[in-house]
């Protein structure tokens, strides 16, 4: 494996030691990573080394406990035991961090990883870390507003049966002043939150834009009864006596999408959460990246952290969350089946959401129409539908080759473009997982990866175990 930005290769630990402490630093300042001792350029072990293990070790331990600031004690293990010689390093919460020079702080030694390599820190990339760190505390702040009411939460808790108490949530300080944490919660919270509704796939026309202020628990309220009404229903008349119905987005999995952006947005960010629907999906916008150096993998996994436990108690209680860290779990399960997985962009800046619109696509086979619609002009409609679809039947296309969704049924071509769209967005995504997703046989979908194989739209790359799909067209 080559370096980069999680692997770094050393052949021993230099003569100018601070290159190896500004490396490690560089990895606690961002994602974390993994550095090997005693190895080549191309992470080869080189035998001649090992016996300086030992020597490695005593030095090491050393600097864990003295070369460094804040302390790293916890977020630096070494393996002087293993074949090369391996140092692992956590991402730190409390950055910058720094090797000594001296006393006192020193902005020289804040390093971080940009890539395969380390480069020194800028005075504004020192200051976002340090944002980023105070973010963790800044809900526990002496909020610079003290002229503080909180009518809309208290009603909130009251129809709950609960008591909104400002000592029990944690909303002072030890001083008795109101914290951050308190000044969101109030009806004086300076926030927005801004909602659009867009005609088409673009930002060019406006069908409905809003902004709600207030409370973080008002606002959460007033944003999910208006994506509650932008979440279309749609019929599908199959034949059967009853109407098959969909909603656009899974209730569940827009609510917790929406959710999220309150309790674990940065609050130390100016920016605005922002939820804003199209034709074919749905963008939420939380400032701020994911806590503690957490990947969407690790929470798809259980893990967790937060960034703002007061505002998650608090939310908690009134029963906007529901089995606290599950809520992107369960997002994805609601998309099990659907040819285009929630995505999730994630940067030091925000985190985007994007949930597809399961309803875009008209399939052929049945028709498909928003509730509302006169029952003469959808058998009208109806009608030639079904003429239409004996027409063009493709007699290439057998009952088994044809993938069901419930009653909404994908022919071999349009499931060969979603097989793409999974590649775009897995490169490493196998056959089998395809064939779980589309509940069909792996057989069948190795004939769909032959086929597109074949016309030149996607190629493999690499060995059967570290290779990659990548798609050419």
């Amino acid at each position: 494996m080559k370096e980069n930005n999680k692997i770094e290769y050393k052949q021993e630990i230099p003569k100018k030691t601070k290159d190896l402490k500004a490396e490690i630093v560089s990895f606690l300042n961002s994602d974390g990573g993994t550095i090997y001792l005693g190895v080549d350029n191309n992470g080869k072990l080189l035998e001649e080394k090992v016996k300086y293990y030992k020597e490695w070790e005593e030095t090491l331990s050393n600097w864990i406990n003295n070369a460094f600031e804040p302390n790293v004690n916890h977020l630096i293990n070494i393996y002087p035991n293993e074949r090369p010689f391996r140092i692992e390093v956590k991402s730190g919460a409390d950055k910058p961090y720094f090797y000594k020079d001296g006393e006192g702080f020193n902005s020289k030694g804040v390093y971080i990883r940009v890539g395969s390599t380390k480069r020194l820190a800028s005075f504004e990339e020192v200051q976002r870390l340090i944002y980023k760190s105070r973010a963790h505390n800044f809900e526990r702040l002496v909020s610079l507003n003290q002229d503080l009411t909180f009518t809309y939460a208290t009603n909130i808790f009251k129809e709950k049966g609960l008591n909104f108490d400002l000592y029990g949530l944690q909303l002072y300080t030890p001083n008795k002043e109101f914290n951050n944490a308190a000044l969101y919660l109030s009806d004086q919270n300076p926030t927005i939150t801004k909602f659009a509704v867009f005609q088409g796939l673009t930002v060019t026309t406006f069908l409905d834009k809003k902004e709600f202020s207030g409370s973080i628990i008002k606002q959460l309220d007033d944003v999910l009864y208006f994506a509650n009404l932008s979440n279309r229903k749609k019929v599908v008349i199959t034949g059967k006596p009853q109407r098959d119905e969909y909603l656009d987005y899974p209730k569940r999995a827009l609510r917790e999408a929406i959710v999220n952006c309150y309790c674990h947005r940065d609050w130390t960010l100016s920016g605005d959460i922002k939820i804003e629907f199209y034709d074919d999906r749905v963008l939420i916008f939380s400032p701020g990246s994911l806590p503690d150096g957490l990947t969407l993998e690790n929470i798809k996994e259980g893990m967790s952290a937060k960034r703002n436990p007061i505002i998650v108690n608090a939310l908690d209680k009134a029963d906007y969350i529901e089995n606290y860290s599950t809520g992107v779990r369960r997002i994805f399960e609601d998309y099990i089946g659907f040819h285009k997985q929630p995505h999730f962009s994630i940067s030091d800046n925000g985190v985007i959401v994007t949930l597809y619109n399961r309803n875009y696509d008209d399939t052929q086979e049945t028709h498909v129409v928003y509730e509302g619609q006169s029952d003469v002009q959808s058998d009208v409609q109806n009608d030639r539908d079904v003429t239409q679809n004996v027409t063009q039947k493709d007699e290439n296309v057998t009952q088994n080759d044809t993938q069901s969704y419930g009653e909404i049924k994908m022919r071999p071509e349009e499931r060969r473009l979603n097989i793409i769209d999974m590649i775009k967005t897995n490169p490493n995504i196998t056959a089998q997982e395809i064939a779980e997703k589309f509940n069909l046989t792996t057989r069948t979908i190795k004939r769909d990866i032959a086929k597109l194989t074949e016309e030149g739209l996607i190629k493999y790359e690499g060995s059967s175990k570290s290779g990659k799909w990548i798609v050419l067209k």
